[in-house]
Parts: structure tokens; sequence; C-alpha cells
């Protein structure tokens, strides 16, 4: 079996469910001592782990997000097939693609966890988890000392409201694969558009929630995915937030193209050039952040 690894991905500022209701409660400092859980209430398991450490800082409890946890799954099930522990897949895509497709609007950030063997397995298709292995997985990103400690910090940021949780297990392996999917929810926004022409235009309006500021959309082309092996996705390790090729202010700032701007709503058609995907984000000034914009929606579209 390969060794475990871990991958955190953050990038903030501009700067230059089901909510498995079917499960009884149980204390995660009590767990089941077999691997008893099903998927579902190991993924209540789970949020109850983040929630309690959150806890213990002062923070608020999370919610749960079900098109996190879509996209969760989809990422430990490819990771378990094909032994690989990485932010990308092996389809290419990358963590806020997963959540898009998966019908997410927000802005999510991911810690994931599984093997680097690069091994081709089966998955079971109705695995059950052992609550300890569990466990382990949580509290070795909780345990990440500072600098290199970026999935402690996705898990214990205050501006998360919502978490989804992806769990994968290949056939005869004990040790389960794990996708925490972070969310923050800042506002609501329009649907894209879903097959926007090259050199088209993309709308892109919504409303950003108090005490967030309206700031920006951003725009960033990038190449359509590409298939990647398991031993290229293991030369990876963290996962930088796409910076925007260009960001389009409200009127009175210098910008290519000025988003109107009522109140806390927010419009704009953007231009798109070449095919590719494109990464759509939107940025707020927060109170405690002075005139720093910080994303606060990242959605991507494929133009093709």
């Amino acid at each position: 079996m390969g060794k475990m690894g871990w991958g955190g991905w953050g990038g903030w500022s501009l700067v230059g469910a089901v909510v498995l209701a079917s499960c009884a409660p149980r204390s995660p400092e009590e767990p089941p001592s077999a691997a008893s859980l099903s998927a579902e209430e190991a993924q209540r398991f789970v949020l109850e782990l983040i929630n309690r450490d959150r806890a213990a800082e002062g923070l608020p409890q999370l919610g749960w997000d079900d098109e996190a946890a879509r996209a969760g799954e989809r990422h430990a099930r490819d990771m378990a097939a094909h032994g690989f522990t990485a932010h990308w897949g092996t389809d290419g895509s990358v963590p806020e693609q997963r959540y898009t497709e998966a019908g997410g609007d927000h802005l999510v950030r991911e810690n994931a966890a599984c093997f680097f063997d690069g091994q081709e397995r089966a998955l079971e298709e109705e695995p059950r988890f052992d609550p300890a292995e569990l466990e382990k997985i949580h509290d070795a990103f909780l345990s990440e000392l500072p600098p290199e400690d970026g999935h402690r910090r996705n898990l214990l940021d205050p501006r998360h409201s919502r978490v989804g949780v992806g769990l994968a297990k290949p056939r005869g392996v004990r040790q389960p694969c794990m996708a925490q999917e972070l969310v923050g929810v800042f506002g609501e926004y329009e649907e894209l558009a879903s097959a926007p022409k090259p050199h088209g235009s993309l709308r892109v309006a919504g409303e950003v929630h108090e005490p967030v500021v309206f700031g920006g959309v951003g725009v960033k082309r990038l190449p359509l995915p590409k298939p990647l092996s398991a031993e290229e996705l293991n030369e990876t390790s963290t996962y930088p937030v796409p910076e925007p090729d260009v960001v389009y202010f409200p009127p009175g700032f210098k910008t290519p193209l000025p988003v109107l701007v009522e109140g806390r709503r927010f419009e704009i058609d953007v231009p798109l050039g070449e095919a590719g995907l494109y990464a759509i984000s939107i940025w707020g000034r927060f109170p405690d952040a002075e005139e720093q914009l910080r994303i606060v929606s990242l959605r991507t579209v494929r133009v093709e």
C-alpha cells in the first residue's frame, strides 16, 4: 500500500444534505470499534469531528453542503481508484471545476488524502468505514504546524460556513480516501451559461451578502483540461487559486468594462476569447480587510 499524502490549497486575496438526518447522533470522542459506518454515517462522523474541533477554537459550526459532498466524492473515488493524492483529477479537473459541475456556486477549498503508489484498484460500491481510520486522516490535517498548515487553516477558517465530505475505499483495503470540501457563502449568484462560445460574452450577475461590499469580477482563461496520469498527479502538491487575467470593477475605477452595481447587486457581460476553461471569480471587501479585495465566489465554465 502506498503512503498517505496531504495537499492544501489557498489564496484569497487580490493583491499586485442530505444532512444525513437518518443517522443517530454519535460522539466523535467515542467512535465505534469496528469498521461499521455506512458512507452516509461516515460523512456525518467526519462532519462531527470538524465541528468538534471548530467548537474548541470558538468558531461557528459548519452546515452540510450537498454540492460540495458530490464534488468531494467524485474526487475521492478518482484518487482511490488510481492511487494518487492531488487536487487535480485524472480527467484534469480542479476543485472549483468539480464543485461547479456538482451545482455549487460559492467558494470551495479542498483538503485531500489518499495513496501515492499509482496502483489501480477496484472500489467498494457499498463501502463500510472504520471511524478510527477517518479520524486519523482528520487529525493529520488538524495537527499540521505553520507554515505547512494549509489543511488546518482550511478547517479552522472562520469564514467557512458549510462543508461536504467525499469518501471512497478500495476493495480489501481498510484505509479510506477523503476529500473535505470547505465552502464560504458570501452571496447568491445567477447561473452561468452552460455552453458559451469563443469570442462571445458571458453574463455574470448576483448579489453579495452583508457585510461584504462588492469589489469586482475576475476572469481567467485556462487550457481545457487534459487527462493526467497518477504519476503526474503525485508530483503535484499545493494547488493555487487561479489569478485573474483581468478584473472588471464598478464605475469610478480604472476598468476595461464597468460592472453595473445597484446596492449589493451587480451584473456584467464579460467578453470571452479563445476556447478554454474560464475561471469566473467574484471579489469583495470585508470590514476587517480595509481596501483589500478577497475572493468570495469561484466557478468555472467551458468555452469550446
